[in-house]
């Protein structure tokens, strides 16, 4: 039995709660719809805390509240055995993500999920793509655009797909970030640059299917499916077949509805299967993944051929999302994956003596202290 810590991070109150309170059962858009049960943030902690006691082990859950303190004082009071890493953001910054294992690195705590910079570089989507280009990995063209207007030269074809270059969840991404032509490019662009406090990714849109292959270990899963049915937005803009903000957050969107998802999808020759999660693996070790991820590809509907859109070092582990359900189609449950993300942290605590007290807990007093006298 290992001590389990399950760390996390939220300040607001939890939207779905919201929802709860308000009653809603059907979007207003239609009322014969029932909108499925969604879990609170903390629920979905939870049930993680019940999957490991059930294994055997004593866990417990602590909420961070974004402050560094409560961080610090989690791993330090009474030191775990290991760390589940559940921090997706810290003050508001999702770039901020990677500086929470950071402090377990420099504390020598085991923890679950990617490393520092697998969890930056994912980030920063222009660079991830060259390094997996650099791999031989296939990825859509593109370029950059870090401000002013579209290069007057554009070496790309239509459609193309307009994002946030270094954010993820499918952040900025709604029914006009696929466009068709000069004019819409430009919009898109300028609309992207003023919203957003980042540079610009215009890509090649891939017009095919979206295929998920999630990670666990050194394993491929079965493939996830998610499955295009059209229609409008709340706005009335036709949707394109991707995946926007609103279709993976809003149960009460027109989005929500307009995908549906498969696992694993039950038309894909076996051979495609295997090339697409021999993919997914080469590009898991390219960026330096480990323990889990989900690399997600379109596969061109003209030639068939795979293209990575992003790995994403830190997907959501709720029982009811993609991951949850690539890990059911391969023979295990929930609670034996979550166990075997545990295992592989503790199997590397066994590398090397840890040391919780000692000159790094002093430096950080002595400057955490230097900082209080200052304010």
């Amino acid at each position: 039995m290992a001590r389990v810590l399950i760390l996390w991070n939220q300040v607001d109150d939890d939207v779905y709660e919201h929802y709860r309170r308000d009653g809603r059962r059907s979007p207003e858009w239609d009322p014969t719809l029932q909108v499925e049960p969604w879990e609170t943030v903390e629920e979905e902690i939870e049930l993680i805390e019940r999957a490991l006691i059930d294994g055997g082990h004593d866990a417990y859950h602590v909420n961070i509240r974004d402050d560094f303190q409560n961080l610090l004082d989690a791993v330090r009071r009474d030191p775990p055995d290991c760390v589940v890493n559940l921090v997706e953001f810290f003050r508001d910054d999702p770039e901020q993500e990677h500086n929470v294992p950071a402090l377990f690195e420099l504390l020598n705590i085991p923890y679950t999920g990617n490393r520092p910079v697998a969890l930056s570089l994912c980030q920063k989507k222009p660079q991830a793509k060259a390094i997996l280009a650099a791999a031989g990995l296939p990825t859509p063209r593109g370029i950059v655009i870090e401000s002013g207007p579209v290069p007057r030269k554009l070496d790309l074809r239509y459609p193309l797909i307009v994002k946030p270059a270094h954010d993820d969840a499918s952040g900025g991404i709604d029914a006009g970030s696929v466009v068709s032509d000069r004019a819409h490019l430009e919009a898109r662009v300028k609309q992207l640059l003023a919203e957003h406090t980042m540079a610009a990714l215009v890509e090649e849109f891939i017009a095919g299917r979206e295929l998920h292959c999630a990670i666990l270990g050194t394993e491929a899963l079965p493939l996830y499916e998610m499955r295009f049915k059209g229609g409008v937005d709340d706005q009335g803009r036709q949707l394109p077949h991707i995946i926007t903000y609103r279709a993976k957050w809003d149960p009460y969107s027109r989005d929500h509805y307009a995908v549906e998802s498969r696992c694993p999808p039950d038309d894909l020759e076996p051979e495609v299967v295997a090339h697409i999660q021999d993919i997914a693996l080469r590009a898991f070790r390219a960026v330096g993944c480990r323990d889990y991820a989900r690399v997600d590809m379109r596969l061109d509907e003209a030639t068939g051929d795979p293209y990575i859109l992003e790995v994403n070092p830190n997907p959501d582990l709720a029982d009811s999302c993609a991951f949850a359900q690539s890990v059911r189609a391969s023979g295990r449950t929930y609670a034996q994956a979550m166990n075997e993300l545990v295992h592989y942290a503790l199997e590397r605590g066994k590398i090397q003596p840890r040391r919780y007290i000692g000159p790094t807990d002093t430096l950080l007093n002595e400057y955490l202290a230097r900082r209080a006298a200052n304010k």
